[in-house]
């Protein structure tokens, strides 16, 4: 890709030679090759050009640098957004050979869209359904009657429990498990009122399905329960993180972003661009309203506002729990105060005791 392209493509500026021919992108440290793009948008890898054997390089508007330093100079303005741009241009995704790969399993009654393709091992349930250009890579599982939209992505051992529907453009990381039974039991209490060894206790089978919408990531290790009747439900554009666990009848709105750790308990109903930050739990039966976001390691008991910031464990209005820090940060010095008062009293008590005793 031309040096020209790429600024356009970036809607950045061009200063210098626009017919440099890149084939990656690198760290200006790592500059070697003439086809070398040195991405420098941040403060870390601008302080590397001065050292760098790079011709092009991208740079932060906020950084220039001197005229005449490189061969050809693109300069953007908003750089996360050009950072995902730009590695889009440049990921060719994970190396696979086209076509469906004579060791894959494919059932009877599948339907493949133009173009699909199916690495080694894998297996496709009966009457399942594939859309065009998607790419299953080996040894993936996918249940009877998954319905999987275009231009899909699942990577190495990820498996798709039967009846589980998958968008268009979904990427599913490795590993991850979508469709899994959920972790539902029922006690019976009815001749005791408490947990004793006499409780039994009944697994509750999951008869629903999951459903994903379009343009989902769902990152490594990541599972997904399916509902007990009806689905679970993640909404199109969300972006899931590793080592993420999304229960039972659990539906998650569109465009969320879950980083890794979360842990989203059974029948937890999340709205439209919600942020999770990592390590977050969300107990079962909570709801969690339009654009709230959730600070990383809190826990979610109860009713998260629409819009609202919330930290701590359990989960509170953030200035709250920032109080509430404060207010423990003050406890060694007030027990301190506390201390000396009582000795004071103490004092003072003996003092007129002893003062009303006979001489």
């Amino acid at each position: 890709m031309l040096t020209k392209d790429i600024a356009h493509a970036l809607a950045g500026r061009l200063d210098g030679d626009g017919g440099i021919e890149i084939d990656r992108l690198v760290h200006p440290a790592r500059a070697e090759r003439p086809s070398d793009l040195a991405v420098a948008i941040n403060a870390n890898a601008a302080a590397a050009l001065q050292r760098s054997k790079a011709r092009a390089v991208v740079i932060s508007a906020a950084r220039p640098v001197p005229s005449g330093s490189f061969r050809a100079v693109i300069t953007v303005e908003e750089t996360r957004s050009a950072l995902a741009k730009l590695t889009a241009l440049f990921d060719r995704g994970p190396a696979h050979d086209n076509g469906i790969h004579p060791t894959a399993i494919i059932a009877p009654g599948v339907m493949l869209g133009e173009k699909v393709s199916i690495g080694a091992y894998a297996v496709v349930g009966a009457r399942s359904r594939i859309g065009a250009g998607t790419t299953i890579m080996p040894q993936v599982t996918i249940g009877n009657d998954v319905i999987i939209g275009a231009q899909a992505m699942l990577q190495s051992g990820v498996r798709i429990g039967h009846g589980c529907t998958l968008g268009e453009r979904v990427i599913v990381h490795a590993n991850a498990v979508i469709g899994s039974d959920g972790f539902s039991f029922a006690p019976d209490l009815s001749a005791v009122a408490v947990f004793t060894p006499e409780v039994t206790v009944t697994r509750v089978h999951s008869l629903g399905s999951v459903v994903i919408g379009d343009d989902v990531e769902i990152g490594a290790c990541t599972t997904i329960d399916r509902a007990t009747l009806e689905c679970t439900r993640i909404g199109r554009g969300t972006k899931i993180d590793n080592h993420v666990h999304i229960g039972h009848n659990v539906s998650i709105g569109e465009s969320c972003v879950l980083c890794g750790m979360v842990g989203i308990s059974g029948s937890v109903t999340i709205g439209d661009r919600v942020r999770l930050g990592g390590g977050v739990g969300v107990g079962d039966h909570v709801s969690i309203g339009d654009q709230a976001v959730v600070a990383a390691g809190s826990g979610v008991g109860s009713n998260v506002a629409a819009g609202a910031l919330v930290s701590g464990y359990p989960a509170l209005p953030h200035q709250r729990t920032l109080e509430h820090l404060r207010y423990l940060g003050r406890q060694k010095r007030l027990h301190a105060q506390v201390e000396e008062i009582n000795s004071r009293l103490e004092r003072l008590e003996r003092s007129i005791g002893g003062g009303g005793e006979p001489a």
